[in-house]
């Protein structure tokens, strides 16, 4: 109970530093401390709308210091970057870092809870449970695992990838804005379903099929090879290590 725990304040976590944080908010937040009250404060709600109907009200306490946690450190992360100027490389780090900095508190939130409290599901949720005959755990880690694979996965990439942009693009061979990235979303999620089922050898077609659509570029232009290459690669191994931390 208390993994599933976990991966219930991991869902949570992502609802609201990735899917109900606006870009607005995100960079706003860096320079307006108003900004990163309303994140904290909509951080708070997902975290309870998550935690609170599932485990119930004794679990209050452990969503707010999860929340003041976060608080926390998003405020001493701005402080810290006011004071710097830093390179794309070091906000690669700084934001992989805080990343996994939420990630160690939230886990030892959940620890604590553990020595403290009985956790238990709420009589609404056993009864779903029940009804519809879920296995929980299964279904919860499925679930955290599709939500990292397709937004939080999508803006890793694009941090990392900044630094390693192509110097000269042609703006005339530039698509619609977006579809690059649902591209990705789709790449993704295919690779996810092709690995719980051992279909690895699928997974080669799918990158293959992305290939061909940008076969012209990759032969003239060996910078966007690169470029390309590394975050096909990327893409693929945040599937593989989600895959295989949260599912298996």
């Amino acid at each position: 109970m208390t993994e599933i725990t976990l991966i219930l304040f991991l869902i949570a976590h992502v609802l609201g530093d990735f899917y109900l944080q606006s870009k607005a908010i995100a960079k706003g937040k860096q320079t307006s401390f108003k900004n990163l009250v309303i994140h904290g404060i909509v951080y708070l709600l997902a975290m309870a709308m998550v935690i609170l109907p599932l485990l119930g009200l004794t679990f209050l306490k452990w969503v707010l210091l999860a929340a003041s946690l976060h608080f926390l450190v998003d405020w001493f992360k701005i402080l810290f970057t006011r004071k710097r100027s830093l390179t794309d490389k070091n906000k690669t780090r700084l934001y992989l870092m805080d990343q996994l900095l939420h990630v160690i508190l939230l886990a030892g939130t959940v620890f604590l809870a553990a020595q403290v409290e009985t956790i238990q599901w709420t009589n609404l949720m056993s009864l779903l449970i029940e009804y519809f005959n879920l296995e929980i755990g299964l279904f919860l880690k499925w679930m955290l695992a599709l939500l990292i694979v397709i937004k939080p996965v999508s803006i890793t990439i694009g941090i990392v990838l900044w630094q390693y942009q192509p110097i000269t693009v042609d703006k005339e061979e530039v698509g619609h804005p977006g579809v690059g990235a649902l591209i990705g979303i789709l790449e993704r999620l295919i690779i996810l379903v092709m690995l719980s089922q051992s279909q690895y050898a699928a997974i080669g077609f799918v990158l293959t099929a992305k290939s061909i659509a940008r076969y012209n570029k990759l032969i003239e232009n060996p910078q966007f090879s690169e470029y390309y290459l590394l975050g096909t690669l990327l893409s693929m191994l945040l599937v593989i290590v989600t895959h295989t931390v949260i599912v298996l």
